[in-house]
């Protein structure tokens, strides 16, 4: 997470001087502002919102101290150090009577007594979200509670619900509520083909998708009611139009049907409320739904069992897991094109379910690596828009592992280097058959290509080109152990020129050739 940074001094070169001490991305910050003077700091503050402000004491007009009061009134979570010299040491102890969390004196300036107070405030930062996701997560969990109990009939408290609420909504009138209802259609069958623990898991991921598509915290409240149904609790928040708060509520059902579907590969019945004023009016509303639900839920295949096979084969399944074991976003869109490009009886249902089945395996990658894959439900409202083609939905999907290859190689790239080393090997990693350049990559970066030459050899031990034939080589070992591929075709997914360019590469780098290789592999598998 990156935190906001703004400085506030009348003089240029101060302000200079404090961008160009530290690192500022790698200390976790992002500078989002200057100001000259106390009045520009005020609007810079409210304009930009920075989670701290750098403020100089002796300034023209409003001085520092004054600017302090004044910031620390208006913004009590703002992060304020003081910067003074000698002469304006009182100013540091009013502004830190005011408020402000530390001070640095001009004449000592350096990376070192800068980097120390960036330090401590940012622990200090850390520790507030820390803070504040703790009590959000109470919160939930106690509002959850209150709305279960009060659904099914008990008559708890409703205090901690409205509290939950109005935080949405803080000194605004009531907000009106809906309650949208979620029945799985098949939940006999899930139970049956899922372990408990596997289930379980399974049914936080469709909680999870029913609170991204109501709003979540503090908007929406979902509670599990067992059996594969749901409830959310809906706020209008500051919507006062019957019109569109309406129009809201259909799209919030849309999106919904439309994540369960394509993400988790589930049909429901979704099912709303008409608007009501009052909390106490959530279990008349509940019940309502419950009875015409009863008519409307799906009902599990003949004989418990899902008709139709995977479209996916298991083949096709150990291909694409392959590939986004090798980060390799661009192969995993090859396969999912190949298996795409079968021709299917069922129109945009066939469309469907085959994106669902190709989801849920990239939604199994990103578990199995401990990568939240929230953003995988977001890249699925294409699937709320009729006259969906075949090209769109390939489209989503390859964007999504596109995405998921890049998250997976992020995590997988040596700590403590810079950011111009990180994105050049992450250019190498996702564009290798092309046989990008030092230069083409120095140019997207920015920067010369002899510094991006030096920061890439003094980072990793190894040349530019090193680095293109080493990640050339370790994808052409995965290929050689899959088997997969024909070996006077391999040259071509990994961008060398000719096949007998890449054995004599490959043999430079593992002392045998390709084929010594794969058949090496194949007895050690057996």
């Amino acid at each position: 997470m990156n935190w906001k940074i703004a400085f506030i001094d009348d003089e240029p070169l101060v302000r200079n001087h404090l961008r160009s001490l530290l690192a500022w991305e790698e200390t976790g910050f992002v500078v989002c502002g200057e100001a000259g003077d106390g009045q520009q700091g005020m609007e810079l503050v409210k304009s930009q919102q920075p989670d701290v402000v750098i403020v100089d004491m002796s300034m023209p007009g409003m001085n520092g101290l004054e600017l302090t009061r004044q910031l620390s009134e208006a913004y009590p979570r703002l992060k304020i150090i003081v910067l003074s010299s000698y002469d304006s040491f009182e100013y540091v102890r009013g502004s830190l009577s005011y408020g402000a969390v530390d001070y640095l004196l001009k004449h000592q300036l350096n990376p070192g007594t800068l980097g120390s107070v960036i330090g401590k405030v940012r622990k200090q930062l850390e520790e507030r979200v820390t803070q504040l996701r703790a009590k959000e997560m109470a919160d939930i969990a106690l509002a959850r509670s209150v709305l279960r109990d009060h659904l099914l009939g008990a008559e708890p408290n409703l205090q901690p619900l409205e509290h939950y609420f109005s935080e949405s909504d803080p000194g605004k009138a009531p907000p009106r509520f809906v309650l949208m209802f979620v029945q799985l259609a098949h939940y006999e069958v899930l139970t049956a083909r899922l372990k408990e623990q596997e289930l379980n898991a399974y049914l936080r991921s469709v909680a999870d998708l029913c609170d991204q598509a109501t709003g979540g915290y503090p908007l929406s409240c979902t509670v599990d009611m067992d059996r594969g149904r749901w409830i959310m609790l809906i706020s209008s928040g500051h919507e006062r139009s019957e019109h569109a708060l309406a129009q809201s509520v259909l799209a919030k059902a849309a999106r919904l049907e439309a994540s369960l579907k394509i993400y988790m590969n589930l049909a429901a019945t979704i099912l709303t409320s008409p608007f009501f004023p009052s909390l106490e009016q959530s279990c008349e509303a509940y019940h309502k739904l419950a009875r015409r639900a009863e008519g409307q839920v799906l009902q599990p295949a003949r004989g418990g069992q899902v008709a139709k096979a995977p479209y996916v084969t298991i083949g096709q399944e150990k291909r694409i897991l392959a590939a986004m074991e090798a980060m390799d976003g661009e192969e995993a869109s090859a396969i999912i094109k190949e298996i795409m490009s079968v021709e299917q009886q069922g129109g945009a249902n066939h469309l469907e379910r085959m994106a669902g089945e190709l989801v849920q395996i990239a939604a199994k990658v990103a578990r199995k690596a401990d990568i939240p894959a929230d953003w995988v439900a977001k890249e699925l409202s294409v699937f709320q828009h009729p006259g969906l083609t075949r090209d769109r939905v390939q489209a989503v999907v390859c964007t999504i592992y596109a995405r998921l290859a890049q998250e997976l190689y992020s995590m997988n790239l040596p700590s403590g280097q810079s950011r111009h080393v990180r994105q050049a090997m992450q250019i190498i990693a996702s564009r290798y058959r092309e046989g990008v350049t030092l230069e083409e990559t120095a140019e997207r970066l920015a920067i010369t290509p002899s510094y991006l030459s030096r920061l890439v050899k003094e980072e990793t031990g190894r040349t530019f080109t090193e680095l293109l034939t080493e990640q050339r080589i370790e994808r052409s070992k995965q290929l050689l152990r899959e088997g997969d591929t024909p070996l006077k075709e391999l040259h071509l997914k990994l961008g060398f020129s000719s096949n007998s360019y890449f054995i004599r590469v490959f043999k430079e780098a593992t002392g045998e050739t390709p084929s010594t290789y794969a058949q090496r592999m194949k007895r050690k598998a057996k």
